[in-house]
Formats: C-alpha cells, structure tokens, sequence
C-alpha cells in the first residue's frame, strides 16, 4: 500500500511540474493562472485540472464547470475600492498584507492578525488588508483594507473586460475570475505604496492574487524585500506550494521536517527557506474524542458506511465523541443532517462495545487537522477515497500510515520529529521585524 501511494503521489507531483515547465515556455503566467493553481483542497479550476493531466484526460464535466464558474466570475469583479483613515505613508515601513472579517475587529476599530499574532496598535506597521465579508470598522489605524462596495454581477464590466481580453493568445489562463482579480488586487497595491522603501510580511500560501502583488513590489523597487510566512500544518499533498520562480526574498517555515518537504518535493531552494517557530500558533488544543467533517461532501453515503466499518473493525464506540466543523459551515445544513445521521449511528452500535475509540477520526480532505492530531495526540484515523488525501510515509518520514480497509487508514506518529515549532514568546513577530533591516 505505501510503496502504490508513494508512487501516485511523486507521478501527481511530476506530472504538476512538467505542466508548469510547458506553460512557462508558452509565456503562460504560472504564478497568477488558476488553471497552474494545483490546489488539492478544494473543488477549483486547478484541482480538477490536475486531474485531467494525471489521468491523461483532455476534459472532463467538472473541469467545464470550473471552468465557467471562473469565466462568469468576471462579471463580479467590478466595484472594488480602498478605505483608510488619511494615513500618511513614509518612507522604510513595513507593510503587512492579509486578511480581514469583522471578527478581527474590536469595537473601537482595532484590528488583530491571526496569522502574525500582532495588531493595529503595532506602530511599526503598515496593514494592507483584503477583506472578506466587506465590513468596515468606523475606526482604524494604519490599515488599508480593499473592499468591494457591492458584490453583483456587473454585466457592462463582463463584457468590457471579455471583449479586450478574448483574442490574446493564452485565453484561457487569463480570461477567468481569479486573474483578473490578481491584477486588481496587484494594481491598487502598487497605487498605494509606489516609489515608497520598505519590507512586505504576507501568510503565503501562493495564492494568485498574493503572487501578483509580489511582482508588483519588486517593479516598484528592486530593494523591497518580501518575507512569506507558511502559517499552515503541514498537509499530505501541497502541489500548490511547487516552486514558481518566486521573488520572495524568504519563506519561513514552521518545522525542519516542513522545509524539507518543500525543497526535496516542491523544489524550493533551500537559500529561501527559512525555519522558525510559529508565529501563528502558541500552543495547540488536544483534541482527541472528536470526529473532524470535511469542508464540502462529494459522498455521505460513503463515509457514513466507513465510520460504521471503523467500529466494526476496532470493535470500539463513538459515544462520547464530539463533532468539529469549519466555522464557516457551522450553519450548513448539510453538515447538521450529517451528524444527525452519525449519531443514529452511535445510538445503533451503543451496546456493542464496551470501549471508546482510542484516536479522532478525520473525514475527506485532512487539511493540517491530521498533522496537527498526530503532533498532540500521536494517533488519527482517516477515511478517505483519493489519493491526493493520504499521508505517505516515504515522503513524511516520522508518519506511519497502515491501512485498515481500502478507505480508511491508521496513522501513527513514529519519532519525536514536530510538525510545527511553537512559539511561547509574545513579541516574537516584532523580533522578526527588528531582524530585517529595510534596505536603503
């Protein structure tokens, strides 16, 4: 099973790259295509593109519907604007880029960054915010934040934008939602901050729209300095993290084993990567009685029958099991009907078993969950159908992963090597501030 998984996943990975090699030869924009944005996570333009190319398909019914999704998307990208409180910007700052939604403002309008651990009190930066729900604080200070003041299909933009753009020669990577938002984002930035010195800090996860603003700064100038930040867990498959020819000056990373991954398989050089404790996270909650739903259900049915098959097989219950779900779909019906029916379950198997399952259980995609699991509690149980979602031990070293029927697996933590460094000192993005010095 490891050796047939090991080998899927490096054929995934070498498949990704060679693609990205023919695009850039053809001038195709890697960076900022959606169709070169392998995200493995989510059911998008690149994910199913991937798997066109692994499977040796030229299309496919979900590739044409992402592929439409991302062309309409236009239409919706007119009517973004900045807001800000008259900052007077100067010379040698550093600048944040990320994200924000109403829950990281306070009420007198100060602003706290998840990702970075630092806020809007922070005299020595400056906030370029993307927001995403579009709530504006009546109050801040030194932030920027891009909005759009109405988000409805602008049929004039649509055709505008679709008419100068349908007869360049790489249509289909630069006519869709996702580019074009890139340029949008990268343009006002560039705006914003134009003959200005100073080092940019961003939550880097290659985003297209992230990628953009980054070419942009080097335009500006060629001593601005740009430090990403991998804020994420490590997950079993990041081929939109392969190595694009990427200006970051450097890329922090929260564990050996991380940056090891990222130079070994994703081809990173390892002059840019740096390892550092995490900035994000001071300490991780122990989760171990809960079962963990995915962000989107594909099948219910299947994994309905898996959990009730993982019981059978371990001969232990879930009676005292929580459930965890994305706090963006806490009130998704779809997900409250499936735990529903998972407690019919438990009810079901009550008097079978006399002892309580050992480790979490992880549905679908793990996302960081299943590291940050293995990291506190050693142990998770994962059912999954794709191989995009399984944890290779070849490749991840202190992972063992047995099977324990052809859609569920056992992982276990076998050394002492962490997944992510955690950070107990409070000041510890300020320190990294101090550390780089802006270039004059």
């Amino acid at each position: 099973m490891e050796k047939k998984i090991h080998k899927i996943q490096i054929s995934i990975l070498n498949t990704a790259k060679k693609y990205l090699q023919y695009c850039e030869r053809k001038g195709i924009k890697t960076q900022t295509s959606p169709n070169c944005d392998f995200v493995t996570w989510a059911n998008c333009l690149g994910r199913a593109k991937l798997l066109l190319l692994f499977e040796k398909k030229i299309i496919s019914i979900n590739y044409l519907k992402n592929l439409i999704f991302e062309f309409f998307g236009l239409g919706f990208n007119s009517n973004y604007s900045l807001y800000s409180n008259n900052i007077k910007i100067k010379n040698n700052i550093n600048i944040v880029y990320s994200y924000c939604t109403k829950k990281n403002f306070k009420k007198n309008g100060l602003f706290y960054d998840y990702y970075f651990n630092s806020s809007s009190k922070n005299k020595k930066i400056i906030w370029f915010l993307i927001s995403l729900d579009n709530y504006l604080p009546k109050k801040t200070n030194n932030i920027f934040i891009l909005y759009q003041k109405k988000k409805k299909f602008n049929f004039a933009y649509f055709i505008k934008f679709v008419f100068k753009n349908m007869f360049k020669k790489n249509i289909i990577h630069d006519l869709n939602s996702t580019s074009n938002t890139a340029d949008i984002f990268s343009r006002i930035f560039g705006e914003t901050f134009k003959n200005l010195r100073f080092n940019l800090y961003l939550p880097y996860e290659s985003r297209p729209h992230q990628n953009a603003v980054i070419n942009v700064i080097k335009k500006i100038s060629t001593k601005n300095r740009i430090f990403g930040f991998y804020h994420r867990m490590p997950e079993p498959i990041q081929t939109e993290m392969i190595y694009k020819k990427s200006k970051l000056d450097k890329l922090y990373v929260s564990s050996e084993i991380q940056k090891k991954i990222f130079c070994k398989y994703y081809d990173w050089p390892k002059k840019k990567i740096y390892t550092i404790n995490s900035l994000r996270y001071k300490e991780i909650p122990i989760r171990k009685n809960f079962i963990f739903l995915p962000f989107e259900f594909k099948n219910k049915e299947f994994l309905l029958r898996n959990i009730k098959l993982l019981i059978s097989l371990k001969k232990m219950k879930i009676n005292n099991f929580k459930f965890s779900i994305h706090p963006l779909k806490k009130e998704s019906k779809i997900h409250i009907d499936f735990i529903n029916e998972i407690k019919k379950i438990i009810k079901s198997k009550n008097s079978m078993f006399n002892n309580n399952l050992d480790a979490p259980i992880v549905l679908g995609e793990p996302g960081g969950i299943a590291a940050e699991l293995l990291q506190t509690i050693g142990k998770v149980y994962h059912i999954t159908d794709h191989n995009f979602d399984i944890f290779s031990h070849k490749i991840w070293q202190n992972i063992k992963s047995t099977k324990l029927s052809p859609n569920i697996l056992d992982y276990r933590k076998v050394n002492k090597q962490k997944f992510i460094n955690l950070e107990r000192s409070k000041n510890s993005f300020n320190k990294l501030l101090s550390k780089n010095k802006i270039l004059n």
